[in-house]
């Protein structure tokens, strides 16, 4: 029988290993993560049937990881929370929550919850197919990640040049637009910072991240992020 693969965010080390341990034990494959951060590198690498995701994480709300996986996935989601209100529950359901466990958990419950999310979602596929293998910029945390899951952290101008770029891969940006994003002037000053600001990205890229980075000079127009990208944040 094919083990379930569950992917557990859960900032509470002790909790998270020990639920992980115990889920072990009822065949089900865990991989556990304790911030939203480390979540996108795993999502992006692995293929998870089922995601647990705890709301409280320290560099994110678990309910916009639950949006995220909502509307690029179609992987079971179990919402955990400390919180047992009517309104708590109501808006990990209206986020896509299939489940919404108050903690401590009920292990019982928990595993009948995912063998039944399993058993629904088995004859569709779960991976991320439009995100595997892509660069990601995460505007909370002020980082680039590589396809392989390196990061490197980012300025605030690089943030808003890669994040203009990025959240149009594929496409020439002219340095006009480009200038716009970044306050620059548009003239030769603009011009020589911009064109500064690409070398050390692609320096950093190069030592911090062990990859090319794919920004492309397109001539007499701007510059093109020419790998598949996704924004986050």
């Amino acid at each position: 029988m094919k083990k379930i693969n569950v992917i557990l965010v859960e900032d509470d080390d002790v909790f998270r290993d020990c639920l992980a341990e115990i889920l072990e034990l009822s065949n089900i494959s865990v991989g556990g993560v304790n911030c939203a951060m480390d979540f996108y590198q795993a999502i992006n690498t692995n293929q998870y049937d089922v995601a647990i995701i705890d709301i409280g994480l320290p560099d994110r709300s678990g309910l916009r990881l639950v949006e995220f996986l909502r509307e690029n996935s179609n992987i079971g989601i179990i919402l955990l929370s400390g919180l047992s209100a009517i309104e708590n529950r109501v808006e990990g359901y209206n986020c896509g929550a299939d489940h919404f466990f108050v903690k401590p958990v009920d292990s019982i419950e928990l595993v009948a919850a995912i063998n039944s999310l399993y058993t629904r979602l088995s004859e569709a596929p779960t991976v991320l197919e439009d995100t595997i293998g892509h660069w990601s910029l995460d505007k909370g945390s002020w980082k680039l990640v590589s396809p392989a899951g390196l990061e490197v952290k980012m300025t605030a101008k690089e943030m808003m040049f890669m994040g203009a770029l990025m959240s149009c891969a594929g496409k020439n940006i002219t340095r006009q637009d480009l200038s716009n994003s970044l306050n620059y002037p548009a003239d030769d000053y603009g011009n020589r910072s911009m064109d500064a600001m690409v070398r050390r990205l692609r320096k950093k890229s190069a030592q911090e991240l062990h990859e090319h980075l794919p920004v492309q000079t397109v001539h007499a127009v701007g510059y093109c992020f020419s790998s598949p990208a996704i924004v986050l944040g």
